[in-house]
């Protein structure tokens, strides 16, 4: 443990300073982006969860059972997440309110008929590890797709599924009411990214910077992820069954040779 992490802990758990609210394709990769260069510190976003990963932590959260302080712990031992956005994080926004009272909550927004659209064709589409069932090879896997259940349990209207598009946006409305309804506004901004920097900034009371607000375009970069994950998985079921169809393969030789 480093001098300074120790020094963290005698002073006392680190706060986050923002919680995000929003669902995911709602720019919260540009978000993410922006809130780090405003705060000078990283942001949790769903690439840091698959990468850890930290799916099994948020199963244990979603069921009353939270350790934020080893979620959101960066990687090398020695920083403190400074805000959170996007999936698994925002559907617990509540819980975290609760665990760190000082933050403040940014619900970023979007169109709904163009976020359904987003949504459809990238983390709620047929190639994404939550729900394919060709990741359920790995622990990681499953555990990931539990995760998902949890959120969409806590977060979606009862009976909704993925590919009803009036009931997902219905769903999506209601959260942004429920999150309204639930946040003091003295606490809470709405944000939508083609706003830029200005409400961003007054809501965390920082300068303006003097670059252009990030404008991330990821669908590409994420459909290519999920593709390179099912295909890994594809490859590993195969080998699995060459080797079990070999196995049947050796036995029914043994036999023959037993027999004769």
């Amino acid at each position: 443990m480093t001098e300074r992490l120790l020094k963290k802990e005698l002073e006392g758990e680190p706060d986050l300073q923002i919680i995000g609210a929003g669902w995911g394709r709602t720019g919260t990769n540009s978000v993410k982006l922006a809130l780090e260069k405003l705060l000078d510190g990283p942001c949790y976003h769903m690439f840091e969860c698959g990468k850890r990963p930290d799916h099994a932590k948020w199963v244990e959260a979603y069921n009353g059972k939270p350790d934020f302080k080893a979620i959101f712990t960066h990687p090398d031992g020695d920083k403190f997440y400074k805000a959170t956005v996007d999936y698994p994080a925002c559907g617990m926004y509540k819980e975290l309110m609760q665990a760190y009272p000082k933050a403040k909550v940014l619900l970023t927004v979007r169109d709904p008929e163009k976020w359904y659209d987003s949504v459809i064709n990238t983390i709620w589409s047929w190639r994404c590890p939550e729900q394919h069932w060709a990741v359920r090879i790995y622990k990681a896997g499953r555990e990931c797709q539990e995760c998902a259940k949890c959120f969409h349990k806590a977060t979606v209207l009862p009976g909704v599924e993925r590919t009803d598009r009036e009931g997902s946006i219905k769903s999506f409305k209601a959260w942004i009411e429920r999150v309204k309804a639930t946040v003091p506004p003295e606490k809470l901004l709405i944000f939508d990214v083609k706003e830029g920097w200005e409400p961003l900034c007054k809501f965390l009371n920082v300068p303006v910077p003097d670059e252009p607000f990030p404008n991330v375009n990821d669908k590409e970069e994420i459909n290519k992820m999920m593709d390179g994950i099912i295909w890994h998985c594809y490859k590993m079921h195969f080998l699995r069954a060459v080797v079990v169809m070999g196995g049947f393969g050796l036995l029914a030789w043994l036999g023959l040779k037993f027999l004769a």
